[in-house]
């Protein structure tokens, strides 16, 4: 095994060899400026792109280039540069010498253009815009199933409504195949036809991230959807065709769920404030009876509100003593009844008549025998007496 390197000794080594190559020293590099800031440090950061890749770009603070502050996104420029690496994560740079000179890039073209036809074609008009639900049950969200957007957009939901119902239609959310994914996921939505608001999400990402909002036919999608749709596409500060066409555009994921369930915070805080002033105005009634209680105690003298207890008491004793008597009385009362019913349950039973010279007579499967037409010659019969039962034959 050879010698083992650390990732500072690796990303120190490709620096200098960055920085000792002759030809990436002085080097004419032509792109396209995208997500550009201007620091508080004075340094400018960009990233310089075409149509297939892009590199990172930093012109420093000391460098004299007259217009380096008038730099903004899709501008296209050619400029003298020196390739490096940030050794601290390896990252590789284009360290701005000078700008030879600037235009509108192709990418920022093709959005005005676009922006302006469908602008033009009335698909940006409020008249076509669809209110949202005032009380969604199902929600539909169309995002990339491992996008952290995902994730804040349900926390949201629990936090508001936990019983909205959402139902994630994975889609692909950057890319050359991105637009198709998601019209593909508008058509599903709108076949469901339970839902009741669409959301386009995806969380954060740099301009080229976001660059497959600005299709075409995705923003026809959008605008023929028969479900309002809202989108949470990137950051506070990001613009997409998408966003122009929504029903409805919010600036982040987890602030579309917020919009779409608004209704439901409103209604809580609107409980949450009622529940409030009830307990206020409870507290404030108990307060007033008891101030009022005190008043009538500090009002009677004490040796006068004992006199009243014991003569209360005296009184329920009283009262407990007259009760007993008038029970007692009619528990005797009521027993006498019972022992006379007794009694003449007693000399009614089958037994006591029995002993009184009656007898019961049955056949042999024990029914009763009433009448004597019931009987036939050499029938066999039970007859019962009092102190047991003898068996019998009919002679005739």
């Amino acid at each position: 095994m050879g010698k083992v390197y650390s990732v500072s000794q690796v990303n120190k080594y490709i620096k200098l060899v960055l920085d000792d190559d002759i030809l990436l020293d002085k080097i004419k590099i032509e792109g396209e400026i995208s997500n550009i800031k201007h620091h508080t440090s004075g340094h400018i950061y960009f990233t310089l792109k075409d149509e297939e890749c892009s590199i990172i770009a930093i012109i420093y603070k000391d460098k004299d280039i007259p217009f380096k502050e008038k730099l903004r996104d899709g501008q296209k420029i050619i400029c003298y540069s020196k390739i490096s690496s940030y050794a601290r994560t390896g990252q590789t740079q284009v360290i701005v010498e000078d700008i030879l000179n600037t235009g509108i890039g192709n990418i920022y073209t093709d959005f005005e253009n676009l922006k302006n036809k469908l602008k033009d074609e009335g698909l940006f008009d409020k008249v076509y815009k669809m209110d949202l639900p005032y009380m969604p049950k199902i929600i539909g969200i169309i995002t990339s199933e491992t996008g952290a957007g995902l994730r804040d957009m349900i926390k949201v939901a629990k936090s508001l409504n936990k019983n909205v119902r959402l139902i994630i239609i994975p889609s692909l959310m950057q890319g050359e195949n991105a637009p198709d994914s998601i019209i593909d996921a508008i058509e599903l939505a709108n076949e469901y036809k339970k839902l009741d608001i669409i959301i386009l999400a995806r969380g954060g990402g740099s301009k080229e991230d976001l660059y497959c909002f600005n299709n075409e036919n995705l923003a026809r999608a959008i605008f023929y959807s028969s479900i309002p749709i809202v989108t949470g596409i990137g950051h506070e500060t990001d613009f997409t065709i998408a966003d122009f066409v929504a029903d409805f555009r919010a600036p982040t994921p987890s602030s579309a769920i917020e919009i779409c369930l608004r209704n439901f915070k409103n209604i809580k805080q609107e409980v949450e404030f009622n529940i409030n002033m009830i307990h206020k105005a409870i507290n404030k009634k108990i307060l007033y009876k008891k101030l009022y209680l005190e008043k009538i105690i500090s009002g009677y003298n004490i040796n006068i509100i004992r006199q009243k207890i014991l003569q209360l008491k005296e009184l329920n004793n009283r009262y407990i003593i007259e009760i007993d008597k008038n029970l007692n009385v009619k528990i005797d009362k009521n027993k006498n009844i019972v022992s006379n019913l007794m009694d003449k349950i007693d000399d009614n039973s089958p037994s006591r008549i029995l002993k009184k010279g009656y007898v019961s007579v049955s056949n042999e499967n024990g029914k009763q025998i009433k009448k004597s037409q019931q009987l036939n010659q050499n029938d066999i019969i039970n007859i019962e007496f009092f102190d047991g039962i003898k068996r019998a034959q009919i002679l005739e």
